[in-house]
């Protein structure tokens, strides 16, 4: 949902055409692949540590060529091919839907202006018809469908708060969510439904625009996408060292968990540093 709102944000008033097209494509891989690649290589090399320390679920198997060859292209979930990090599944639906998005974005802007709006007309009978099929079966979640009504939420809030549009498409779109969790309960649907109307009604209000400013937070904020990468072979090396020194009661997991959540936060602010913002510039240029 949020991610929805972000890239609507900065993507909707931008005049689309190929060339716009494929600059975004290089872009946006370059943004992602550099330090995903990175926090493979990471995860990889932390478990070859951890390997005869912890179970196979948390290490998995030796790592093969075409295994990696499919997590290069944001494919591995796709081929069915085991994830070589947790959360990797993430990113290549965070890729998936920013290709969609600047699909409908390239089809408005070469239509002519008065078909312009069947476009975000789409986007409603997509978020509708994936609420009610391709979100209730699991089979599905490694397709940008399965989740395309959270990122849609985004993008209708967007449109709301700063388009000038009436408040009314988000309230309907709230009551297509209800609708839907009335139809298949789904506790997916509640969260995006709740963190939504959070949005929406501090960006309405403009408490989002002058909440109290931290720098840590905001470092936080910049650094995320490298703390989500990095965290798991972190928490994995931690968790080797532990079971080889056999740290195993309450009170040494809870140093060891505070250990691993600061060791994060460190690799993540030199993993965003040194490969997270020059992929960030190499993608730009």
């Amino acid at each position: 949902m949020v991610g929805g709102y972000v890239m609507a944000l900065s993507m909707s008033r931008q005049n689309w055409n190929l060339r716009s097209m494929r600059s975004f494509v290089v872009q946006r891989y370059l943004r992602l692949v550099i330090p995903y690649l990175g926090a493979i290589a990471l995860a990889v090399s932390s478990y070859l540590v951890a390997r005869g320390w912890l179970p196979d679920s948390v290490v998995g198997e030796p790592v093969s060529l075409p295994q990696l060859l499919a997590h290069l292209f944001f494919l591995q979930d796709i081929l069915g091919y085991e994830q070589l990090s947790a959360g990797l599944w993430f990113v290549c639906i965070n890729f998936q839907l920013g290709l969609v998005y600047a699909a409908g974005l390239l089809l408005r802007d070469t239509l002519a202006r008065d078909k312009a709006p069947f476009v975000g007309l789409l986007g409603w009978l997509l978020a509708a018809f994936s609420l009610f099929y391709f979100n209730l079966n699991e089979a599905w979640d490694h397709w940008w469908l399965y989740f395309f009504p959270y990122f849609f939420m985004g993008i209708v809030i967007q449109r709301a708060v700063h388009v000038g549009r009436s408040s009314r498409e988000f309230w309907f779109y709230q009551l297509l969510f209800v609708a839907a969790m009335v139809f298949e309960w789904r506790w997916r649907l509640l969260s995006a439904s709740v963190v939504g109307f959070l949005v929406f009604s501090s960006l309405r209000s403009g408490w989002g625009q002058h909440w109290p400013h931290s720098r840590t937070i905001s470092w936080i904020g910049n650094a995320s996408y490298s703390l989500f990468l990095v965290h798991f072979p972190v928490l994995v090396i931690v968790a080797t060292v532990w079971t080889r020194m056999d740290w195993t009661t309450p009170a040494g997991a809870v140093v060891g968990l505070v250990l691993a959540f600061a060791l994060s936060l460190l690799t993540a602010g030199l993993f965003h540093r040194w490969i997270e913002r020059p992929a960030g510039r190499l993608g730009r240029r």
